[in-house]
């Protein structure tokens, strides 16, 4: 380990745009090449890291975790009835009976927009330490965010990774992204090897919904968004990153917090989801909107005693979004209060 900080210089880069089409361009052979090399190096980033730094096992997303013995029969929350929600698509899980409390649409493939950054902070953080200084690329310049980073500023992966998520900072997640594929490639592709790590990581997780075409879920195009998926796909991943990294959903609990850089000067960085003190025990959560995606959001909050549920919901306004989400807090409070009376009668 070394006594200081390790700084990736990052290349030249395109623009995000440019690399996305990229990497859904690239030749069959090279394509087959870079694919081979990126388990390779995904088996070792992505499951080393979680043995090394969790000691604990990788947990399919979809398994039970053992239950000690004396402990007492959990409750079955009973399912929802329908809501009048604005989301096209909704999906809420009881992480601890691996049961849905709720469904519409669950497997309806959507465009994700910023939910994206749950998968690029998840890679991120599996193949580059907290304390790495990283360099802001000048190509993160041309992404669109009102964050306030600028060109050749220096932060921590961790500083940049609580931005991406807190923030929802589209040039923290492309710098991010433009480190963690310098680690993987020799290329100027750093992006194209990013968004690949990527979805092969989704394969690998059995999320066959999730399609990433860059790093941010910035929209391309008029009619064709940076990243796909399920509302059922988003909450297995939340899932998936609650039990292995619960570390990158900290910051995404807090109202607002100073992100420093290199030199003590720091961004005040303002939470997206303007509801987290209206749900009790929030665990994270993770916002999202763009044209053609809509509202989009994803928490985890305890329901009591070690009780995760899950709430996804895409495709709602940029306001509906928030209160779809509180809606559903409340109906699982009240059915999981039903159930504790029925099992103490």
């Amino acid at each position: 380990m070394p006594e200081t900080p390790e700084e990736i210089i990052l290349p030249e880069a395109a623009t995000e745009r440019t690399l996305a089409g990229e990497a859904r361009r690239f030749p069959a052979l090279l394509q087959l090449g870079l694919l081979a090399c990126l388990l390779v190096l995904l088996f070792a980033g992505l499951v080393g890291p979680y043995i090394w730094k969790n000691q604990i096992p990788v947990v399919p997303t979809t398994a039970i975790l053992p239950v000690p013995a004396n402990t007492p029969a959990l409750a079955i929350i009973p399912t929802i009835s329908a809501l009048p929600l604005q989301a096209r698509a909704v999906y809420v899980y009881d992480v601890a009976t691996s049961r849905a409390l709720y469904e519409k649409n669950p497997d309806r493939v959507l465009p994700l927009a910023s939910i994206t950054k749950l998968m690029t902070t998840l890679v991120a953080h599996n193949l580059i330490a907290d304390d790495t200084n990283i360099r802001i690329p000048e190509a993160a310049m041309q992404v669109q965010s009102g964050s306030g980073l600028t060109a050749g500023e220096v932060m921590t992966h961790e500083a940049l990774q609580s931005y991406a998520m807190m923030a929802s900072s589209n040039d923290a997640a492309y710098s991010l992204a433009a480190a963690a594929g310098a680690l993987l490639t020799d290329s100027t592709n750093n992006l194209g090897t990013f968004v690949a790590a990527m979805n092969i990581t989704a394969d690998d997780l059995g999320l066959s919904s999730l399609k990433f075409y860059n790093a941010t879920g910035l929209d391309l195009s008029t009619t064709e968004a940076g990243a796909y998926g399920s509302a059922r796909d988003v909450t297995f991943l939340l899932e998936h990153i609650l039990k292995s990294a619960p570390s990158l959903l900290l910051t995404t609990t807090e109202s607002n917090n100073r992100i420093y850089n290199a030199t003590g000067a720091y961004h005040e960085a303002e939470n997206t989801n303007p509801t987290i003190k209206k749900i009790p025990n929030l665990l994270g959560s993770k916002t999202g909107y763009t044209e053609l995606a809509g509202g989009n959001l994803t928490i985890v909050f305890d329901a009591g005693f070690n009780r995760p549920i899950i709430i996804t919901v895409l495709g709602s306004s940029f306001d509906d979004r928030f209160t779809d989400v509180l809606q559903l807090v409340a109906a699982v409070q009240r059915a999981l209060g039903t159930a504790n009376e029925a099992a103490n009668q």
